[in-house]
């Protein structure tokens, strides 16, 4: 960091370092939804043959289906937290360069 008077400084290998721990988690987090869609696939209907299970059983599909779609939203949304820390860190990079000619 600078002085004060010298305006904002960030360390873009900071910002990278972070980008990759975000790409990091989406890759875990996309792992942990193909285990649980696996899950899924091989339990069937969990909920059992008696009549309560027949009951939870009509809306296990959207309940699934909401899970799967959470965890579809969180690695967008690292995904593009990586591609943005990414994109920032180049911009300072440039902006840095810029400013030592």
């Amino acid at each position: 960091m600078g002085h004060p008077s010298d305006g904002y400084d960030a360390s873009a290998s900071g910002i990278r370092r972070r980008a990759e721990e975000a790409r990091e988690e989406a890759a875990h987090v996309r792992a942990l939804r193909d285990e649980l869609l696996g899950v899924f696939a091989r339990e069937g209907r969990p909920m059992g043959d008696d009549v309560y299970g027949a009951e939870l059983d009509k809306s296990f599909p959207k309940r699934r289906e909401a899970v799967i779609a959470a965890f579809d939203a969180y690695i967008d949304e690292l995904d593009a937290t990586h591609e943005d820390m990414r994109l920032t860190a180049k911009n300072y990079d440039v902006a840095r360069r810029q400013s030592e000619h």
